[in-house]
């Protein structure tokens, strides 16, 4: 018994071993050093650092690009910028598109989209339900123009049931008299209302105008 007990131990010290080797071989990712974030922002911002501090699990580092300062912070774990601030000199990079949505809705209201065309933003605003097209600079965020955006009229379908086709659909559901039809106009084609009453009910439905389906029945209790 003892021995079946450490046979299950060795085992399991086993298989733990290998999860761990592979969660670190395959999984892990290894933080960036000092001298790794330096080289990943000089390549991917062609630049050259000139400061680097450590700020928990992410480097803030100063880098100058054509005579531009800048301020990256770099995250060690996911070897993402989570933020670029220009320091001195005119830009020469793009704005990104957290900072476009930032200035935008400070200024004219709620982001719908915002699209980068070579380095112009056409950013989507709506304000008091009005849309508009702003088109900006994509390194300064200069506003260049402003359109507003028409609503677009959804078409009217006609109907094509007629009172007499919609009557004839009821009765199909329910042999007895017509009472009445009426017409409801709407923007899909609209709807009759057909009451057919029986001696034991009494029911309406609700027939759409264009593609004649039945889409509720109502029936009176009290009948």
């Amino acid at each position: 018994m003892k021995k079946w007990m450490l046979i299950i131990v060795v085992i399991i010290l086993l298989c733990s071993g290998v999860i761990w080797f592979v969660q670190n071989r395959y999984f892990y990712v290894q933080p960036l050093s000092e001298a790794e974030a330096i080289r990943y922002i000089e390549t991917i911002y062609n630049g050259h650092v000139t400061h680097v501090e450590k700020q928990g699990d992410a480097f803030e580092m100063l880098f100058t690009r054509e005579d531009v300062k800048y301020a990256a912070i770099l995250d060690v774990t996911t070897q993402q910028v989570t933020d670029l601030i220009m320091k001195e000199g005119q830009s020469k990079l793009l704005l990104t598109e957290k900072q476009i949505r930032q200035m935008v809705k400070k200024e004219y209201g709620d982001v719908e989209s915002v699209m980068l065309t070579d380095s112009i933003y056409t950013v989507r605003v709506e304000n008091e339900k009005i849309q508009k097209d702003l088109t900006l600079d994509g390194y300064t965020g200069e506003l260049l123009a402003e359109k507003k955006v028409e609503p677009q009229e959804q078409p009217i379908e006609e109907p094509i049931i007629t009172g007499q086709q919609a009557i004839q659909i009821a009765l199909k559901q329910l042999k007895g008299e017509v009472d009445s039809v009426d017409f409801e106009e709407t923007s899909e084609g609209g709807y009759y209302l057909v009451e057919i009453e029986t001696q034991e009910d009494e029911a309406t439905f609700q027939i759409h105008a264009v593609s004649g389906k039945v889409l509720s029945v109502t029936w009176d209790d009290d009948h």
